[in-house]
């Protein structure tokens, strides 16, 4: 064997180490990036739920005339209606034990926005951004006019990501709470009391 085939043989077995150490160094970036981008598209899928679930658990509420103050679902207009909604529509998203719905009836019957009536279900530790009783807190640029009502749907998720669960995402916790209200105008009603 002469010299110049000696060469290309240790050439090219030189360069197969150096593309083993190259992969070795980047594929851990790599399988990063995957396991980040599964992250991402995790958060924009429930994200996109979440926003689903409140848009169309607030129509489907506006739809009734009148609601009943119940969980139980018996004669089909109860208020717990509303809630097996918003778990359909934010399937596979665990509404129930990641999560809280809030739904609140808000009025303007001479003495400004208040909150006529509220039920929840989910976490119990989940707060509405519109408030709890008595005075009404409404979004930024939103306006009640006397004799109005309207129905707040909010929907709370909790998520726990893979990767960007160290803080870059979700700050100092392991998980990101996301949270999407719709708000609707009753359409055959005022909804502002619920019957027994």
């Amino acid at each position: 064997m002469t010299g110049a085939a000696k060469t290309i043989r240790s050439a090219i077995g030189s360069r197969r180490g150096v593309a083993a150490l190259e992969f070795a160094v980047i594929a851990p970036v790599l399988i990063l990036l995957l396991v980040g981008m599964v992250d991402m598209t995790r958060y924009a899928l429930a994200a996109l739920r979440l926003e689903r679930a409140a848009s169309g658990t607030a129509d489907v509420g506006t739809q009734f005339d009148r609601l009943r103050d119940g969980m139980t679902v018996v004669q089909g207009n109860e208020v717990g209606v509303l809630f097996l909604a918003a778990a359909e529509i934010a399937r596979p998203l665990d509404l129930a034990g990641n999560g809280a719905v809030i739904i609140t009836c808000v009025a303007d019957q001479g003495g400004g926005p208040v909150v006529m009536w509220q039920r929840r279900s989910g976490r119990a530790s989940a707060a509405s951004g519109i408030g709890g009783g008595g005075t009404a807190t409404l979004p930024a640029g939103f306006t009640l006019r006397y004799g109005e009502s309207v129905l707040f749907v909010e929907v709370q998720y909790t998520l726990h990501p893979y990767v960007f669960s160290i803080g870059w995402l979700a700050g100092s916790d392991e998980a990101v709470d996301l949270r999407r209200m719709a708000v609707y105008r009753p359409r055959f009603g005022t909804l502002t009391e619920l019957e027994r």
